[in-house]
């Protein structure tokens, strides 16, 4: 075999490596840019017309999840700038569930990490600006709601979670139509049949368990006794703040003034009621024409034109 003229050495050192690469090809998928922070929530109701009864003009919910109802209101009342995506998988969240928030640099915020400025910082959440671009990622106390008048709202909040939030998670994942309707169809809907089958009976065990539901003692019908007792422990509630509402004013925009987490909460809770594809005895009480609990309603309604009629 002969030996080539110019070694391989020469023949590199001729090459010029600043040339490389030749041609560049440009990815087909590129992550969209992060311009300003992004709330990941469950996307809204499918509301079907038979479950509809008297309220067929109903504008579309923007989620059929009560904690993303919650956090989506309490942002728009702090005035934050941010945008809402859509999505049925909550493993992206750093707590492994929904909602959570995504900020320009790529961190991310669960519910418990925005709740806690929400309710902990000392100035109000702004708009971001040409003079404040740095979101919550670099300023500590930039995400508060604005200072309400209802020195008792912590201890009302606490009510509607004690009350209001059992009864949901009952009507999601324990009552029977419920658990059909919401659990599966809307929490579980892109899994397989039998994984969404065994998922949800995962689901239904957790929730009776965590709301204690079933005991032995009260024998085979202690899953509607308890039930009967959780809507019961709703109904006070409601009725509580019927007697807030009409000590504040029955036409007035916010129960504590200012917009608050009361306010969020009490609103996201009732338009889970009334959206979800389920006739519970909450949502018939509040439909009703002569219902006690109109003025509840009706606040509920004033919110949802103020913050959402546009969305």
């Amino acid at each position: 075999m002969a030996t080539p003229e110019a070694p391989l050495r020469e023949i590199l050192k001729s090459v010029s490596f600043t040339q490389f690469p030749l041609r560049v090809i440009e990815p087909f998928f590129v992550a969209d840019k992060i311009v300003k922070p992004r709330l990941y929530i469950y996307p809204s109701f499918a509301v079907h017309k038979e479950t509809m009864a008297n309220d067929e003009k109903r504008p579309m919910l923007p989620t059929f999840d009560v904690k993303s109802l919650y956090m989506l209101t309490a942002l728009k009342f702090a005035k934050y700038d941010f945008d809402i995506a859509y999505t049925s998988e909550p493993d992206a969240s750093p707590d492994g569930s929904l909602p959570f928030l995504l900020l320009r640099d790529g961190t991310a915020l669960d519910f418990k990490a925005i709740m806690s400025k929400l309710q902990q910082n000392s100035t109000e959440l702004g708009c971001a600006t040409e003079e404040q671009p740095d979101y919550i990622s670099d300023v500590d106390g930039d995400l508060e709601m604005p200072k309400n008048e209802l020195p008792s709202e912590p201890v009302y909040r606490t009510m509607v979670e004690n009350n209001l939030l059992p009864v949901i998670e009952y009507l999601t994942w324990t009552d029977p139509v419920g658990r059909e309707c919401i659990g599966e169809g809307k929490y579980l809907g892109s899994y397989p049949q039998i994984i969404r089958n065994m998922l949800s009976w995962i689901a239904a065990t957790d929730t009776a368990h965590k709301l204690k539901l079933g005991l032995p003692e009260y024998g085979a019908d202690a899953m509607v006794l308890d039930g009967e007792v959780l809507y019961e422990n709703a109904f006070r509630t409601l009725d509580s703040l019927l007697v807030l509402l009409h000590t504040v004013d029955d036409s007035r925009l916010f129960l504590a003034g200012a917009p608050s987490l009361l306010d969020a909460l009490v609103f996201a809770c009732v338009n889970v009621f009334l959206y979800a594809p389920v006739k519970s005895p909450v949502r018939t009480a509040l439909l009703k024409s002569d219902s006690t609990y109109k003025p509840v309603l009706e606040y509920a309604v004033r919110i949802f034109d103020q913050y959402f009629a546009s969305a």
